[in-house]
């Protein structure tokens, strides 16, 4: 039996997808040490910065504090209330039934 590996075309079209997400084009706000910049979204953010996209979509939930020694955060509006309310209802339902090595 053997297990598929998919080819760079396949992956390249899944990439392609998943960046084209919502959630990545959304104006979002990086503070950095000596400026806030407004940016249309996080891509742009991330082609200007050099951090990865998932890295500064994660800390504009509150998922991470900083993604490249930078705070993000999304432009307030529906969206922001959207996406920071999804996870932190996420983090409060969540328990762990058994710890790290597997005992209870």
């Amino acid at each position: 039996m053997s297990l598929h590996q998919p080819t760079p075309e396949e992956i390249g079209a899944k990439l392609k997808k998943k960046q084209q997400q919502r959630k990545f084009h959304l104006p979002v706000i990086g503070h950095f040490a000596d400026r806030s910049v407004l940016f249309n979204s996080i891509m742009q953010a991330s082609e200007v910065t050099g951090i990865h996209y998932s890295l500064i979509f994660e800390a504009c939930i509150g998922k991470i504090f900083k993604a490249g020694n930078v705070v993000w955060e999304y432009q307030k509006g529906n969206h922001y209330i959207k996406y920071k309310a999804y996870y932190i209802n996420v983090q409060d339902k969540y328990t762990r039934y058994q710890t790290f090595n597997g005992w209870t």
